[in-house]
């Protein structure tokens, strides 16, 4: 009896130290998992930033001009006389540099928060997870953003040498917090865009991987799958949220085109706004933003996924390693008790 007793005490004992052992490689697994989805995030938002910055200052001159010249063709060639080809890029450094940790912060919390929520809900309700999960990564990533969208904008509509040079007009003008304005606006877009993109992607993610499964095409996507859901969850989600966008912009640009500061903040641009330009004005730059987001939920979703796979495929899953560890000793434990 007294050997019995010592055998569960080091039972006991062992299987303490084997939980202590799995919660460290718990944590460890999860810190990989996050700085993986952080890199992977990072990654994909240069490679959008890249590709569609042209398109995005074309639709920041639609969104800043007056009801005088609203016609695309008209503001793509008044740009291209002022300011060339060249100039589709002005502020692309700014944005290549504030989207790779923008990026990286709003995959990591994204996935994080994912991670905590989808326990909470029922499996049918797990959209629920994923619009708070993305609304929850628009916050975290809105006090990198906001500043850097405001530097990049009066790039695109003001001629700057440099980024320096466009930071150190904005405090001139509007003060060191100058930078900030419209951040009201940003929230008020990005917190349902967010949680209208990823509600789509993973839903329609969802399905597809069913169907794929149905006719024994594996458990994941295809490139193509992934281009194609990731553009109609981007395309969706930027139709919905554009008059958000159109104040924003006039927000954080009122300042770059020589007048006097007409808004004070979201609500009062929306009303005046409407009463002076009508309705219609909240949708202007709507084509190039809706094509930005196809391509961009395209190019990034499938960047994104690609990249995640590349990484986790570098690191083996403790997961898989611990339990049977873990396993192994209660199977020792047990039979040295039946020889004892």
């Amino acid at each position: 009896r007294e050997q019995e007793e010592e055998v569960e005490r080091e039972m006991r004992k062992a299987g303490a130290c084997i939980a202590a052992h799995q919660h460290r490689n718990q944590k460890q697994h999860t810190k990989t998992r996050v700085s993986q989805n952080a890199l992977a995030g990072a990654c994909a938002g240069v490679m959008v930033s890249i590709c569609l910055h042209p398109i995005d200052t074309v639709k920041v001159l639609l969104q800043s001009q007056s009801k005088s010249i609203i016609q695309l063709p008209q503001v793509a060639a008044k740009f291209m006389a002022t300011r060339g080809l060249a100039g589709f890029y002005s502020g692309v450094l700014t944005n290549i540099c504030s989207s790779a940790p923008i990026s990286a912060i709003y995959t990591a919390a994204y996935e994080a928060g994912k991670e905590r929520l989808l326990p909470l809900f029922p499996q049918e309700r797990a959209w629920a997870a994923h619009c708070l999960a993305g609304g929850l990564a628009s916050v975290c990533t809105s006090v990198v953003y906001t500043p850097s969208e405001c530097i990049k904008q009066r790039m695109q509509v003001q001629s700057h040498p440099s980024t320096w040079s466009a930071l150190k007009t904005i405090v001139r003008q509007d003060g060191p917090f100058g930078m900030y304005r419209g951040w009201t606006a940003v929230l008020a877009r990005n917190i349902p865009h967010s949680a209208i993109k990823f509600f789509a992607f993973e839903h329609m993610k969802h399905i597809m991987i069913a169907r794929n499964k149905a006719n024994g095409e594996g458990s994941s996507l295809t490139t193509a799958q992934t281009l194609v859901i990731g553009g109609i969850a981007g395309s969706t989600a930027a139709f919905f949220t554009t008059p958000f966008d159109v104040v924003k912009t006039r927000l954080q640009t009122q300042s770059a085109l020589g007048h006097a500061v007409q808004y004070r903040g979201v609500v009062d641009a929306i009303t005046k706004m409407v009463s002076q330009e009508g309705v219609g004005c909240l949708y202007r730059g709507l084509a190039p933003r809706l094509l930005i987001y196809i391509s961009q939920g395209a190019i990034f979703f499938a960047s994104y996924e690609f990249m995640k796979q590349v990484l986790s495929s570098q690191m083996p899953d403790i997961r898989s390693v611990v339990p049977i560890v873990a396993a192994d000793s209660r199977i020792l434990s047990k039979s040295t008790i039946s020889s004892s």
